[in-house]
């Protein structure tokens, strides 16, 4: 992140069962997240091994394009908005759809257990269904936020939806919530 330091923002488990065909679509973590700054990082880790066909991908140098809409997996519809202003100065545009990626670089790999995978927040990202018969996809997934992330605010529902209390243009640090995990904070 180029941070002097690194706090933990949050964690999640994906587990993509046997059969599981539904692919996770294209987006970015932290247009979901109450995040702004350029220091937040999300670390993938999966736990099972992971072919090639049931990856991560992402679409490389997507990280500089700007922000996106956050969107239900389920639907692809974008996250509903909130009425009134709320404070959020970034500009939103629709995730590019399949065939607008498809002259970009798109980067995978396949993983082992304790590889891991570590993008930046705007990243675009997605991943295909699981087609195995017989083995998860398990990832353990890390948010990760440095000096320059502070607590934003959003035009749609943040998930999660918590705060730790902190308030627009706080720094991202709350011993109890968001804690200190490398280096010193000044």
């Amino acid at each position: 992140m180029g941070s002097s330091y690194s706090v933990f923002y949050h964690e999640h488990v994906l587990n993509k069962e046997p059969g599981a065909e539904h692919p996770t679509p294209w987006h970015q973590d932290q247009a979901y997240y109450p995040i702004d700054g350029d220091q937040m990082c999300s670390i993938w880790m999966p736990v099972d091994t992971v072919p090639l066909q049931s990856t991560l991908r992402f679409v490389a140098g997507s990280h500089k394009w700007g922000w996106f809409y956050p969107r239900k997996f389920a639907t692809l519809k974008n996250y509903p908005m909130k009425d009134g202003e709320n404070g959020d100065k970034n500009t939103y545009t629709n995730v590019p759809s399949d065939e607008q990626l498809e002259n970009e670089k798109i980067i995978e790999w396949a993983c082992e257990p304790g590889d891991i995978v570590i993008f930046n927040g705007l990243t675009l990202h997605g991943a295909r269904g699981n087609f195995s018969s017989d083995t998860h996809r398990r990832v353990l997934s890390t948010r990760w936020v440095g000096e320059n992330a502070v607590f934003a605010t959003r035009r749609w529902e943040i998930s999660p939806p918590y705060t730790g209390g902190l308030n627009l243009g706080d720094k991202f640090f709350k011993e109890d919530f968001f804690p200190l995990v490398y280096g010193k904070i000044m």
